[in-house]
């Protein structure tokens, strides 16, 4: 794929062209989430991501919405544990014009305090939205779980408490702080109808010069995470008066820069991503114990996990409990099967050249890439590491992984804690 790469101020800037496209998509991606914030703070980098939307001063916040979507295009944005990203789409002709106002409201929004006021309403509404909808407010409990008393643990969204104490002072700092570090991933993408050359010489007129590194500190507490011998998993329950209960199992994993990520990828597919996966089958087609089964993985700098969701009638659990107990202690035993890895590869290889179609996705590659890896990672590489994958890793991986002092538990439902907390000690006995 037509990739290419340059750094200008300090910046990533990164180009897909894809000239038998006739838009754009640009992203603006920087390297700072929720795992960068102090407890008092939690929700600033969240926080900050509404702002940039509120006004710089040369426009209003109607003008940065006009002069995007009043010409044709879209913007967005968004911020997760370790990043944030502004992201245009439209007419390639207008790439000027998006690249100008993304970097305007990156490194020129204003914080006014009457708007930090009035969208701080707004995000507690957004808060209330998440914990009042289970299926949402489980990944809070399940990551407060995973991570107790360390950043990856706090809500990206921060609780009603912490965005109290976030004013115009503390987004200008936190923002000065960590929009303008350098050699940190901040990157810049866009795929399309263009050429890097193009791109270049639009970003050299708006991209800020980054500050020099050297002088910060750490910028996030790294994590480790220590089996016991104890076979205690950690678990939090919220009881509400609900017929359904939501049940969330995770497992610590390495992060992005382990080699087994591959084999992470592979072995979700094979668990609970696809219809014809062993908790799919299992669960839902063979006995009909839940509506939604699903297996996912996410991974960080120095961490990562492994997870299964599930949601159900209530009467339902202690069954379906048997059930993933078995399939775990069948991977534990005898592992995968070579038709399983051969269909979960012919999937994962179908899906990668279907969603790298799109200019927002291979806009979306080159961002995580960059900010996560520090360089341009082929998605033909990647697919080869990824079809490289054995029956014996995936074995070696679940032999790691599956243990209950490894385990955290999350859950939403009718029961009380210890009687969640009793089914699945007495079920999970992998």
């Amino acid at each position: 794929m037509n990739f290419k790469h340059s750094n200008i101020n300090g910046v990533h800037v990164a180009t897909a062209e894809m000239p038998h496209m006739e838009s754009v998509s640009a992203g603006i991606y920087l390297p700072t989430g929720s795992r960068y914030e102090t407890a008092e703070l939690n929700g600033i980098a969240h926080f900050a991501e509404h702002m940039i939307f509120k006004g710089t001063p040369s426009r209003s916040s109607l003008d940065l919405a006009i002069q995007v979507e009043g010409a044709g295009g879209t913007i967005n944005a968004f911020t997760t544990e370790d990043q944030t990203c502004v992201e245009t789409r439209g007419p390639a002709n207008l790439l000027p014009q998006f690249i100008e106002v993304m970097s305007d409201m990156v490194w020129n929004s204003t914080y006014d305090a009457q708007e930090v006021a009035r969208e701080r309403e707004v995000i507690v509404e957004e808060i209330i939205m998440y914990q009042e909808n289970p299926s949402d407010h489980i990944h809070d409990l399940l990551s407060e779980a995973l991570w107790t008393n360390h950043p990856l643990g706090r809500p990206i969204t921060g609780t009603e408490e912490s965005i109290k104490n976030i004013d115009s002072k503390a987004l200008k700092a936190f923002t000065q702080h960590h929009y303008l570090r350098g050699d940190n991933g901040l990157t810049l993408t866009v795929a399309g109808k263009i050429t890097h050359e193009q791109v270049c010489e639009i970003a050299e007129k708006h991209l800020p010069q980054l500050r020099d590194p050297s002088v910060d500190s750490d910028l996030f507490e790294t994590y480790s995470h220590k089996l016991t011998d104890s076979n205690t998993f950690s678990h939090l329950h919220e009881q509400r008066d609900i017929d359904q209960v939501h049940l969330a199992l995770a497992f610590h994993t390495n992060g992005r820069h382990s080699d087994e990520r591959h084999v992470l990828r592979v072995m979700s597919l094979i668990m609970g991503e696809t219809m014809s996966s062993r908790l799919f089958q299992e669960l839902r087609e063979q006995r009909g114990l839940c509506y939604h089964i699903a297996s996912d993985y996410s991974l960080y700098h120095d961490t990562g996990t492994f997870e299964i969701h599930l949601g159900l009638d209530a009467t339902r659990l202690t069954e379906s409990l048997e059930v993933i107990n078995i399939i775990i202690k069948d991977l534990i035993k005898d592992g995968f099967t070579a038709d399983e890895l051969k269909q979960s590869i012919s999937y994962a290889t179908g899906q990668s050249k279907i969603g790298l179609e799109s200019t927002h996705s291979r806009m979306s590659w080159m961002g995580d890439s960059l900010l996560c890896f520090s360089k341009m990672i082929s998605p033909d590489d990647s697919l080869e590491t990824l079809q490289s994958t054995t029956l014996n890793q995936l074995h070696e991986l679940s032999l790691s992984l599956f243990k209950r002092e490894n385990m955290a538990v999350a859950s939403i439902g009718p029961q009380r804690a210890d009687e969640i907390q009793h089914e699945v000690s007495n079920k999970l006995n992998f």
